[in-house]
């Protein structure tokens, strides 16, 4: 499980829990995250294909809102980098 730690313009940023490490995910051009997501709201990070090496183009990570049942996907193409450490 993770938390919403910042909502940005361009980025959602995600922790672990106290002392983890951040994660950032590019939201994609002109899309906006459902209006239910707030800092502090406990999410689900789920990777699609579950082989990085699969889906490094059409691959995407699904972020699912567990108050609500609400997701948003971000996609590997615009974190490629950040693919492979997940």
């Amino acid at each position: 499980m993770f938390r919403i730690f910042d909502i940005g313009t361009v980025a959602i940023f995600l922790d672990e829990g106290p002392d983890s490490r951040i994660i950032g995910l590019t939201l994609p051009a002109n899309e906006k995250l459902p209006q239910e997501f707030k800092v502090g709201d406990a999410v689900e990070l789920t990777n699609h294909p579950s082989d990085p090496a699969m889906g490094q183009i059409t691959g995407f990570y699904e972020i699912t809102h567990l108050a609500t049942g609400k997701t948003f996907k971000t996609w590997h193409k615009d974190d490629i980098y950040k693919v492979a450490g997940y």
